[in-house]
């Protein structure tokens, strides 16, 4: 029975004490231990940053951190402040350290004076360039120009230069979308350059510009690159953002890539290649000695063998003059390629000039994505991260029997058909048939935007393929430190979640489901082809159980594009289990639906695109698709300064809402206000935007903007808990009760994050009268769970925890496990079954019914519910 409603006003001081023991701050840790994501120390030496929290009140902003083994021997970190508690004591903390095998499985983490590096990054800023000097090479930044880095140096021999952006257009007609006009060059322009950090053990340098044509003066694609060295580590990550801002229609996109200049010291038999293939490196010299005719050649076996290990062979001055013809006499090859076009193909090829036909070398099936060219005295790798992953990509060598070869990056190959950013069709689909909002001029790419992640090795000598190996491994899975789940719990961080409790048996089974359904999504991208430059880090929305595929051509039911929060769902399960297969596809979805789901400029510029065959075609453009609740759990955790941008570039786009209204097309504009939005996922969406800047800067603005909100919210409770929409000023921040027509409430102001980040702000900003509206809210649903629509296990749960009632409590256990029952959302994703038949392009998993956004809310429901009934007696 539903609490009448004076009471309600008696229990929102219960609410309060609920939230206060739901949030309340742990004891403080003096010690807090880390333990690696992939359970041990990286193979091979690299620069690590990563995020801790800290129960509120327990670190003083002025402290400093130390870091040591679990020997007890010190290890240089350095630390920086990710976000404050109200009180200003530190919330989050960012940390780098550079990482070796020999630091162990363990760190523990403590107030005190860190230890300093032997050998400290240091950064010399000159009037054109920031010199940046690892201890193991010299990176020099220009300022402005070409070049992203001018030249990198390793013990006082420049291994590489001139490393530039570069991009490829192919214009084609309007008409046809397929002769190509004309094909175009453009490199990268640097426009700003920004120190971030300086060292002691890391420094971060920001690069903006855009692609400016080698002949006009048209300039388009904006970049942002950030470099990121470490003390004493031989190697540079490189975070390589670009924005698409061209016509989709005239704009193909034919290459998109990086490219060095390396010079060689060496005659051509000391010149070497590595390309990755499936588990190892292809490894070549640009001229091999003819070990196969060691009968014929003096010394050829031996000297094979050294060659082909990249160590030094005899200089041609060094043999008879036999012998030095006998080498002479084999092809020189000018350039190599590594080729990914698909997810399961690769191939490597070579030529010996562009005179000539290209030789296939070899074929796989997923590359490494890691190449080396240099010779015995020195040369440059480079990585990319998610290779196959994110086809068509590529590694070229080029000039190798010269001077000096260009090592390219391909993050787009010119190998590839062009990129096309059009449309799938030129006309809408039905709202009530294909869930497709379309909307004339919307389904336009102009803002999305695209990170790749690369790493560079600067090396004084050509690597070993045991080293290469260990390096590109590294660069494909980056190590990262995090702390266990109950560390991360003890902070009172991101709403309402705690580890699981496997001792309950209802627990235990959701627990298994949880599994279940992240086992049945993860599997599906594999199964399913799921990659690609565009759509790795996506899902689809909704299975086609009669033509056992998903509905990847059909409206708004294909690219989930974030809808109902299933980045959140896998933040929170890897908090409360510390999986590293669950972060690394958290951390994928968030780049993806960060950067490809949301317009970064132009008409839309910080709004998101609701699902859709194509992931910008939507008409639906909402600030719930870019809010910053999707990325801070990323952020935090990770520290990546991409994602902090993002984040702070929809401060303020609630403002955006008064032009593109996500009610446009249902309700007439208002007269009083100057536009009018949804409580929920709107103006929460708002409210995760300012509460991140809040707890980011401590700038009080943000905090009042909430406040604002909280007061209008509940100073009307009938209003609230009986109509979604209100009126809205972004200049004031103001909400208005707005008359009719109006939608009524429903779950939409909780099911896109709104219930978290509601916790969240009742913790942050106590407010008892909008925390006595939040309650009778969930009261009412509880009453009547349907009325919840994805969230009645999450309402009764609140409930609950406020009246510490045993009834609700067996309520929303029962609530829980009805999802289990044969035939339940849950128990579809156990067991799939395969299907073979005639009518399958080949083998499929069959799970009639699955859908990401039901099961993400089912996660949320499960994680929320689980962690509210925490404490409370189970019969």
């Amino acid at each position: 029975m539903p609490l009448p409603l004076p009471r309600l006003a008696l229990l929102a001081a219960a609410a309060a004490f609920a939230a206060n023991a739901l949030f309340a701050a742990a004891p403080p840790p003096t010690t807090t231990t880390l333990q690696w994501l992939d359970a041990s120390a990286p193979a091979s030496a690299t620069g690590v940053a990563f995020g801790v929290p800290w129960p509120r009140g327990t670190l003083d902003r002025t402290a400093s951190l130390q870091l040591a083994d679990a020997s007890g021997r010190s290890v240089p970190v350095q630390s920086w402040p990710l976000a404050y508690w109200p009180d200003g004591s530190v919330k989050w903390t960012g940390l780098a350290l550079a990482a070796t095998p020999a630091l162990g499985n363990s760190l523990a983490l403590s107030v005190g004076t860190p230890a300093a590096p032997t050998s400290p990054v240091t950064v010399t800023e000159a009037a054109d360039a920031f010199v940046i000097d690892t201890g193991a090479f010299v990176c020099r930044v220009p300022r402005s120009g070409s070049a992203l880095v001018s030249s990198i140096t390793v013990a006082g021999r420049e291994v590489a230069r001139a490393g530039r952006l570069v991009a490829i257009l192919e214009a084609r007609s309007v008409e046809t979308g397929r002769r190509v006009t004309r094909e175009e060059d453009f490199t990268g322009s640097v426009e700003r350059v920004t120190l971030e950090q300086s060292g002691p053990v890391r420094a971060v340098v920001k690069l903006e510009g855009r692609h400016r044509a080698a002949l006009g003066d048209r300039a388009w694609l904006p970049f942002v690159v950030r470099l990121y060295f470490t003390a004493g580590t031989d190697s540079i990550r490189l975070v390589h953002s670009v924005v698409f801002d061209g016509l989709a229609d005239q704009d193909y996109v034919r290459g998109l890539g990086l490219f060095f200049d390396v010079p060689f010291r060496e005659e051509l038999q000391n010149r070497h290649i590595r390309l990755g293939g499936d588990s190892g490196l292809f490894s070549e010299p640009v001229r091999a000695i003819p070990g196969f005719r060691a009968a014929l050649v003096a010394g050829a076996k031996e000297m094979t063998a050294e060659q082909l290990a990249g160590r030094r062979a005899p200089d041609l001055a060094s043999l008879d003059e036999k012998t030095r013809g006998q080498h002479l006499s084999m092809a020189e090859w000018d350039a190599f390629k590594l080729t990914q076009l698909a997810p399961d193909a690769f191939a490597i090829d070579k030529r010996t000039g562009a005179h000539s036909t290209w030789v296939n070398a070899h074929r796989g099936r997923r590359s490494l994505g890691a190449a080396y060219v240099g010779d015995v005295s020195g040369g440059l790798g480079v990585s990319i991260r998610r290779f196959w992953q994110k086809h068509p990509t590529a590694l070229e060598i080029e000039g190798a029997t010269t001077s000096a070869a260009t090592l390219r990056a391909w993050l787009w190959s010119p190998d590839a058909p062009a990129m096309d950013m059009r449309h799938y069709d030129i006309k809408g689909h039905a709202l009530s048939i294909a869930y497709e909002d379309y909307e004339p001029g919307f389904s336009t790419p102009e803002g999305v935007a695209n990170t790749s992640e690369l790493t560079l090795w600067p090396l004084a000598a050509t690597p070993s393929a045991e080293d290469l190996l260990a390096r590109s491994l590294v660069a494909a899975s980056p190590p990262t430190l995090i702390c266990t789940p109950a560390r991360y719990d003890a902070a009172r961080v991101f709403g309402a979640w705690a580890p699981p409790d496997l001792t309950d048996p209802l627990a235990a089974r959701l627990e298994e489901g949880l599994d279940h359904a992240f086992r049945f999504f993860s599997g599906e991208i594999d199964r399913r082809g799921w990659y690609g430059f565009w759509h790795y880090g996506d899902v689809m929305r909704t299975y086609d159980a009669a033509r056992r595929q998903w509905q990847y051509d059909v409206g708004g039911h294909a690219w989930n594009n974030a809808e109902l929060n299933p980045d959140t769902w896998l933040w929170y399960q890897f908090l409360r289990t510390g999986r590293a297969d669950v972060y690394r596809l958290a951390e994928d979805f968030t780049r993806h639906s960060s950067e490809v789901d949301v317009h970064h400029l132009g008409r839309f510029a910080g709004l998101g695109s609701r699902h859709n065959v194509v992931h910008w075609g939507c008409g639906a453009k909402e600030p719930r698709i870019s809010e910053a609740a999707l990325k801070r759990f990323f952020y935090y955790l990770s520290t990546d300064e991409r994602t902090g941008d993002l984040m702070r570039a929809v401060l303020d786009v609630d403002a955006k809402t008064v032009e593109i209204n996500p009610l446009r097309k249902v309700m007439p504009a208002p007269v009083a206000t100057p536009g009018f939005v949804r409580s929920g996922p709107d103006w929460v969406a708002f409210a995760s935007n300012w509460m991140t800047e809040w707890e980011r800067t401590g700038d009080t603005r943000y905090r009042d903007y909430i406040v604002t909100g909280l007061d209008d919210l509940s100073a009307n409770r009938e209003a609230f808990l009986k109509n979604l929409v209100y009126g809205y000023d972004p200049a004031t921040k103001r909400l208005t009760v707005f008359g009719e027509p109006n939608i009524p409430m429903g779950h939409f102001i909780v099911i896109f994050g709104g219930d978290q980040i509601v916790e969240e702000l009742l913790d942050l900003v106590p407010h008892p009268a909008f925390a006595a509206t939040w309650l009778a809210l969930h009261e009412k649903w509880a009453a009547t769970p349907r009325s919840a629509g994805y969230a009645p296990a999450r309402a009764a749960a609140y409930v609950a925890r406020a009246t510490r009632d045993p009834a609700r409590v067996a309520a929303t256990r029962a609530l829980l496990e009805k999802p289990l029952a044969p035939g339940g959302r849950a128990a579809r994703l156990a067991a799939p079954e395969t299907y073979t038949g005639p009518d399958a392009p080949s083998p499929v998993v069959h799970v009639p019914g699955a859908n990401m956004p039901e099961t993400a809310q089912w996660a949320h429901e499960v994680i929320q519910s689980t962690a509210l009934l925490r404490d409370l007696p189970r019969n």
